[in-house]
């Protein structure tokens, strides 16, 4: 639709010989228009006015006007407003402990680099041949440009704390396998249009980012910004956007600038490597976080890296870890993982949130959040991690691990195969229950074949039946071939029972003490978090 629209009222205008562009003398001003219903071409059928961008998605258009034909537009019917295409600029004043202070260090040990998360920066676009930088791809919106180059050096500068690469130069970003995508909507002296800020949004929306990082403001809201802004956080992107820089004192009924104080926008000021509120911070009930934004040493057009300051470096931070969450929650929604964010930022300032610090300064995800009921402390909490981390255990669609459920016989060989590392490749095996398509059946067979496991008589393996703490035991001592001299301990475990040399090698080797009362309560079913204690025992010492 709106190719068509824009070569129809562009072939007008050439049949009628009249220039594509308004002539200055005529007085005109760039405005955006907001129609009630679907956008009525016919109404800007007029040789005067040009058309820069069309926003299907909530019935609008950028355009340049004559100001002598605003006044017949505005009472049209169908138009419901006409807004001024003000301009934006980004939120930087040109002056990288922060890394450290988010936690962002902790992130990279576990795994949590943004991997397959897609960022979208609209800014003044990026340096594509940085050799710290990895672009996914990107666009432009700015007149007179055909590529997303920066040509000012704030968008690049932006993309390092985002997704510097770890590597062996400059710096690293807080997410440096995150999919990053320039968006260049401000020009090379960081200033812009509204419109083509609402076309980058848009662009975002149809190439379905994850997240949108806005370090740009404006003290003029837009109620067609604030529309699309909402259509995109409606369709899952996270977006969040510098709560401004100020020169002056701030009266305390101040709030963040635009487009940070939406609702649909995590707002984030900037705190110094103290944790105090920095002076130039706008703050407010909108503010969301705060994050490092003093002395933030980054990427840059040239020299290669600079040192800036500004609520322009600080949303960067939280756009980088909303990246590292995506990684670490997939079957969170954006809501849930905003909420998260929240509840994990570490409180400054007043008890909970407050106009100068919101919820407090952003924090990386940690080990103790693998799964959303696997409480931070809890017994089994850091070998079940590390075994998440390691690909050998795995939660449920709604991101919970069920640690007091119990596993069965497939369950267990399957965690089995996967820390000895055999082929899990789906086969025919040789139970009767087994079938080639069942999702354990290539590590069942594996396991069969090194007499790991047996079957029972009539050749069924009984896969989905709940294994018993004795059974596991015997599997483990098979699998790693431990032996035992101890042949008493546990009160419940009588020496002439097939699993009572199995179970005194686990105690000889450190992976099981029993219970406190001598038992070992062998026939027991065994939790997916005793099964994982012992399985991560196994695999490293340092949990023994």
């Amino acid at each position: 639709m709106k190719k068509q629209f824009l070569l129809f009222l562009t072939t007008i205008l050439l049949i009628m010989n009249i220039p594509l562009y308004p002539s200055a003398e005529q007085g005109s001003e760039r405005v955006l228009i907001l129609f009630k219903n679907s956008i009525d071409g016919q109404l800007l059928q007029d040789e005067s006015v040009e058309i820069h961008h069309i926003y299907d998605s909530v019935s609008a258009v950028s355009a340049t006007v004559p100001s002598s034909k605003l006044a017949s537009l505005r009472s049209q019917p169908n138009i419901l407003k006409i807004e001024s295409d003000h301009p934006v600029e980004t939120s930087e004043q040109i002056e990288n402990w922060g890394f450290r202070q988010v936690l962002a260090n902790e992130a990279k040990t576990n795994g949590w680099t943004g991997k397959g998360v897609k960022v979208g920066i609209i800014d003044t676009g990026i340096r594509p041949n940085h050799p710290d930088l990895k672009i996914a791809g990107g666009v432009t919106f700015v007149e007179g440009t055909s590529s997303y180059a920066d040509d000012e050096g704030h968008g690049t500068h932006v993309a390092g704390i985002i997704g510097a690469l770890d590597n062996d130069i400059g710096t690293v970003g807080v997410a440096p396998e995150a999919q990053i995508y320039a968006i260049k909507a401000l020009n090379n002296t960081g200033v812009g249009n509204l419109s083509d800020v609402l076309a980058g949004i848009e662009w975002g929306i149809e190439n379905n980012l994850d997240i949108i990082n806005l370090s740009l403001t404006s003290e003029q809201g837009s109620s067609i910004l604030e529309r699309v802004l909402d259509k995109a956080y409606n369709r899952g992107i996270l977006i969040v956007a510098a709560s401004g820089n100020t020169q002056t004192t701030l009266p305390a009924t101040t709030d963040v600038l635009y487009p940070a104080r939406y609702q649909s926008v995590i707002a984030v000021g900037s705190v110094n490597n103290n944790l105090n509120k920095s002076r130039f911070s706008y703050f407010g009930p909108s503010l969301e976080f705060v994050a490092p934004g003093e002395k933030i040493y980054s990427t840059y057009n040239q020299p290669d890296y600079q040192y800036s300051y500004g609520t322009s470096m600080a949303a960067p931070y939280v756009a980088g870890i909303a990246a590292l969450y995506k990684q670490a929650y997939p079957e969170l929604n954006h809501r849930q993982i905003r909420e998260l964010m929240q509840n994990n930022a570490v409180d400054l300032g007043e008890p909970g949130k407050d106009k100068n610090f919101g919820y407090g300064l952003v924090q990386a995800p940690t080990t103790a959040r693998v799964f959303a009921d696997v409480p931070t402390g809890e017994w089994y909490a850091d070998e079940i991690s590390y075994l998440y981390k390691k690909g050998i255990v795995t939660g449920y669609d709604d991101k919970k691990f069920l640690p007091n459920h119990p596993v069965n016989r497939a369950e267990a060989i399957t965690m089995i195969g996967r820390a000895l590392e055999y082929d899990g490749t789906l086969r025919t095996t040789r139970y009767t229950d087994v079938s080639s398509g069942h999702f354990a059946s290539g590590y069942i067979e594996k396991a069969s074949e090194e007499q790991i496991i047996t079957g029972y008589p009539g050749g069924s393996f009984k896969p989905n039946a709940s294994i018993i703490r004795g059974d596991v035991a015997v599997m483990l001592e098979r699998a790693y071939h431990y032996t035992s001299s101890t042949k008493s301990g546990f009160s419940d475990v009588k020496n002439d029972k097939y699993y009572a040399d199995s179970i005194y090698a686990l105690v000889d080797n450190q992976i099981s003490e029993g219970y406190p009362d001598k038992t070992f309560k062998p026939l027991n079913n065994i939790t997916r978090a005793e099964f994982s204690v012992f399985l991560a025992r196994v695999l490293d010492a340092s949990f023994r």
